[in-house]
């Protein structure tokens, strides 16, 4: 009698897993740009943030001093902007139009986070958003310079924010 029932259980699982199955190869999911599920709206930035606190060196800190600022300031500008934009300004077409919208990096929620993980994020990447990997393209002196940088942007006078605005 046991055996029946556990034999039950997986034959009804495995009929679950041929019909999610076919569901998925039958375009069941939207996978375009317009409309994340509720699904990948819950669900998305919970695995997200547990894989990059998991991966992320710990015990780092980015270089600091006003070189290393004017560096990621120009790094920024050259390589996030176009999606990040300036603190507290409008957003560019291209940003307009993806999904998840790219966050505003002078967020508390943004600055939260380690030096090491703004720095794993900024190295590899993150799946299904924007956030290109620039661990490939980019020595790791720039990569440290931009977390200096994404450090600064909630202390830009109005000034630096107008520049920054002007020179994109």
């Amino acid at each position: 009698m046991r055996g029946r029932r556990w034999l039950g259980i997986a034959l009804a699982a495995g009929a679950l897993v041929v019909v999610a199955v076919a569901a998925l190869a039958a375009g069941a999911v939207d996978m375009s740009m317009v409309r994340p599920s509720a699904l990948e709206r819950f669900l998305g930035p919970a695995l997200r943030d547990a894989s990059i606190r998991a991966r992320a060196p710990r015990n780092v800190r980015a270089p600091t001093g006003p070189e290393v600022i004017a560096k990621g300031r120009e790094e920024y500008r050259e390589h996030c902007q176009v999606c990040h934009g300036v603190p507290d300004g409008t957003q560019s077409s291209i940003a307009v139009g993806l999904s998840p919208s790219p966050p505003d990096l002078a967020d508390p929620a943004i600055q939260a986070r380690t030096d090491g993980e703004l720095f794993f994020i900024i190295s590899r990447g993150i799946r299904m958003t924007g956030m290109p990997a620039l661990g490939k393209s980019e020595p790791e002196e720039v990569r440290w310079a931009l977390v200096a940088f994404v450090r600064r942007l909630p202390q830009l006078t109005p000034e630096e924010r107008t520049a920054l605005a002007a020179e994109h």
